[in-house]
């Protein structure tokens, strides 16, 4: 049974109790349970699984972070870093999401959760592939654009209110200035905040933009 279960449920990466019945209708969901013991599995939170080696593949906790609490995306400090826009490398995984700010530590790390207004949600993210180089699995993970990360990033942290502030994030102009284009000033619009618009210009009179 156990190898039957890893052939079809290896391609989720993480799964559910729902994804688990789907594929083994009739199977007895406490076979997960002694599996979780013998450390076969890795229990996430509430029904979310993985398997015990799963970051050995590329993308797991962001297709993680998406899954076990949504709706939420890859953003802030997480895109931030991966775009090269800020120097430090991340460890907490950081996301938006339309439900209640919060945070879980689960096997694979720690998943920080920041909420924004759901017509807030709806725009400046893309479909990544999860492990597209060693998989043939066709799940996708929502990933910030560079534009929204740094406007969700504000946007949550609005203790950035002077140059000195600005200038300790050590954001990387070259990609800064890629970065703050015409798209970037049309969502800048659609949060509809003056607050964020402020700290936004204190930016680019910081970064010379």
């Amino acid at each position: 049974m156990w190898i039957e279960f890893q052939v079809k449920m290896q391609p989720f990466r993480v799964f559910s109790t729902s994804d688990v019945e789907k594929q083994f209708p009739s199977m007895n969901l406490m076979n997960l349970v002694r599996w979780q013991k013998k450390g076969y599995i890795l229990r996430l939170r509430n029904q979310w699984y993985v398997f015990n080696d799963a970051e050995s593949y590329e993308n797991v906790k962001w297709l993680a972070a998406n899954l076990i609490y949504a709706p939420s995306y890859i953003s802030l400090h997480t895109a931030l870093s991966w775009y090269n826009l800020i120097p430090e490398m991340i460890a907490t995984t950081t996301s938006v999401t339309t439900r209640k700010t919060n945070k879980f530590s689960t096997p694979l790390g720690d998943f920080d959760y920041h909420r924004i207004k759901p017509e807030l949600f709806g725009f400046g993210y893309f479909l990544e592939d999860v492990d597209a180089y060693r998989s043939n699995s066709s799940r996708k993970i929502m990933v910030a654009t560079p534009q929204k990360a740094i406007l969700d990033f504000f946007y949550i942290n609005s203790f950035y209110d002077s140059e000195k502030d600005m200038e300790g994030l050590r954001l990387n102009e070259t990609e800064l200035s890629k970065t703050v284009n015409k798209e970037f000033y049309q969502f800048l619009g659609k949060y509809e905040s003056r607050a964020l618009e402020r700290r936004i210009r204190l930016m680019t009179k910081t970064y010379d933009l």
